[in-house]
């Protein structure tokens, strides 16, 4: 009774950190110039808030991508002592769960008495798993340059069909194919498959089909989608081993077998061997694990059909060349009380080191300070690697990080990022050794019952070759952006208005800068769901360009990119038609007043506006 009181009156979980997935997926955009590496997480998280995992099922909590191995456990040794969670506001009675880790899952678990099921074999299995088909179609109504001078060889539309089984999260099936704009249909589209095999005695994992490989720090080996930090987080990683790859995710991925299989209680080994594209690559990870360390070696190896050769360019004089390489890693985490240390060193088949290391201190009241190093020679060579950086490679790198979270008078939570870093050797863009630095600070408080107020400055600082040079000048740039974000809600209705100030500053080149006014309105109660947004934009460059999430169904994740002047609004409408299917329309247009087209080459559509619509059919039985 003492226990279900205490649930009853634990305050609520502060709204401002779910908000930061959004953020840190905008600044990762930002940073690579590109999202298909953030759409295989965008599209499992939005898996996940259509079909919550049950807290209470220790086993399936571990495909949540914000968790650690050691809140994992803590919250297995939860359930021991004190029996199935009531709520999720229980939360935060597990030790080690803060309050970013509670906002960031609770919109992907719930929580509900839990038994596990012993095998009722396959008549049983496909009689109690569940089926979802998603089905979907989408393009734009103008016509690209493209399509009309024939180097377009398909049509503007995009086609996706996915095919999905499971049974109480020990066996999933997946099946899809994709087929994008410019393909022509049946000829050079995507297909995806896997099964998976989850908790069968010592099997804890057997995937058959696409999967990725996430180990360690990912300096040994990480494939898939690449991992990011929220602002004032530690850039620690917490892999997830061997995983089935996303449905429509086009790159990066491994096809054959993986498995891990549990050897002793504290002992596991994944095994694996792939065939995908020209290279065949096989390897294992052993692991030991207690209750407060983690450690484990990787070892990989790959073999091209066709050797890499490269044009040679000023800054590519240390990129991998041949048809071979292979990588051997040890990685660590450690918990001390409330101090963390991670980190992971490897070593190419020519003995060139890539080295990340780094620890992390969470104090009272949420508050935490994290500090992380990195260095990674210049000819370190390996073909699946991820490790946090700062540039495109994990290669030719040295930096250090220094991150906060910190509560605040008057109600203020601080996050507080910043990282030093410099460039050995040559790279892209860049043609001397460079130096630069990344600044990020944000302020967030709640605003009266149902507001929450962030304000969030960044500051990158990079060094890189003079336009109309060929290299021979490096020049110092600055890019800085000011945003303001005012968020009110009162189920069923969320208000969302967001002010962007954007500015380029370099020491030889023209300055550039721009400005974002963005109001998104959602409601969703009963079968009805929708969500509108509106921006409007004034950015005289690409270097202020600014990237904006926006609403979106699943498997059509997108993150434009705002440039010069213009208008920009969408709407998505779900309805469900029953409990088991539900339709979902997108419709986005783009204004640019006085413009002649927009895109460039190929890919412009004539006139001043650009229409785009999808729609998706989701069907569970």
């Amino acid at each position: 009774m003492i226990r279900r009181i205490i649930v009853f009156v634990m305050l609520a979980l502060p709204a401002m950190a779910v908000a930061q997935v959004d953020d840190a997926i905008e600044q990762w955009v930002e940073d690579r110039g590109s999202d298909a590496n953030v759409s295989e997480l965008r599209d499992l998280l939005l898996q996940l808030s259509e079909n919550p995992v049950n807290i209470n099922d220790t086993v399936a909590v571990t495909v949540l991508p914000f968790l650690s191995p050691f809140q994992i456990k803590a919250l297995q040794n939860y359930i021991i002592l004190h029996g199935q969670l009531l709520s999720l506001k229980e939360l935060r009675m597990v030790p080690g769960f803060d309050s970013l880790t509670i906002a960031l899952i609770t919109p992907l678990v719930r929580a509900e008495p839990y038994e596990k099921q012993s095998f009722p074999g396959l008549a049983g299995m496909f009689d109690r798993g569940h089926h979802t088909l998603v089905t979907g179609l989408g393009g734009t109504m103008e016509q690209a340059k493209g399509y009309e001078n024939g180097k377009y060889e398909g049509d503007n539309l995009r086609g996706l069909l996915c095919y999905r089984f499971n049974y109480d999260n020990r066996v999933v099936f997946q099946l899809s194919a994709d087929k994008d704009p410019t393909e022509a249909w049946g000829k050079d589209n995507f297909y995806g498959y896997s099964l998976t095999l989850n908790n069968f005695g010592l099997l804890e994992r057997l995937v058959v089909g696409r999967f990725n490989l996430q180990f360690g720090q990912g300096v040994a080996l990480w494939t898939g989608y690449e991992p990011f930090s929220l602002t004032g987080s530690s850039p620690v990683r917490y892999a997830n081993g061997v995983k089935a790859a996303g449905p429509f995710y086009e790159e990066g991925w491994q096809e054959g077998v993986a498995a891990t299989v549990r050897m002793t209680r504290t002992v596991c080994v994944s095994a694996f061997g792939s065939r995908a594209g020209n290279e065949w690559m096989g390897g294992g990870h052993l692991e030991f694990r207690q209750d407060n360390l983690v450690l484990g070696i990787t070892a990989a190896a790959s073999i091209l059909d066709d050797s890499v050769r490269l044009r040679n360019y000023v800054y590519n004089q240390d990129y991998f060349r041949g048809d071979r390489t292979g990588v051997l890693g040890v990685d660590a985490l450690w918990q001390v009380g409330r101090l963390q240390f991670f980190g992971e060193v490897a070593t190419d088949v020519e003995g060139h080191p890539a080295v990340i290391g780094g620890m992390k201190l969470s104090l009272q009241g949420d508050n935490s300070i994290g500090l992380t190093a990195r260095h990674y020679d210049s000819r370190y060579h390996n073909l699946h690697t991820a490790a946090y950086s700062i540039g495109s490679r994990t290669a030719n790198e040295q930096g250090v990080s220094l991150d906060g979270r910190f509560r605040l008078p008057l109600g203020l939570m601080a996050l507080v990022s910043a990282d030093v870093h410099r460039f050995p050797q040559l790279r892209y863009g860049c043609y001397a050794p460079s130096t630069g630095s990344k600044w990020q600070l944000q302020l967030g408080r709640s605003a009266g019952r149902h507001g929450e107020v962030t304000v969030r400055y960044a500051l990158r600082h990079q060094q890189r070759n003079v336009p109309g040079t060929s290299g021979k000048v490096i020049e110092n740039t600055f890019r800085h952006q000011l945003q303001g974000q005012y968020r009110f809600t009162n189920e069923p209705w969320r208000f969302t208005t967001r002010v962007i100030f954007s500015w380029f500053n370099a020491e030889e080149s023209d300055n550039q800068q721009g400005w974002l006014v963005s109001q998104e309105v959602r409601y969703g109660q009963g079968r009805w769901q929708a969500a509108m947004q509106a921006t409007w934009h004034d950015i005289n460059g690409y270097y202020a360009r600014i990237y904006l999430s926006e609403s979106t169904l699943q498997y059509a994740f997108s993150m434009p990119m705002l440039q010069g002047r213009g208008f920009r609004t969408s709407a998505v409408v779900r309805y469900d038609v029953s409990e088991w299917l539900n339709i979902s329309v997108k419709y986005a247009l783009i204004a640019r007043p006085g413009a002649d087209s927009i895109g460039s080459d190929n890919a412009a559509t004539p006139g001043p506006i650009r229409q785009t619509w999808h729609i998706q059919l989701r069907w569970k039985f």
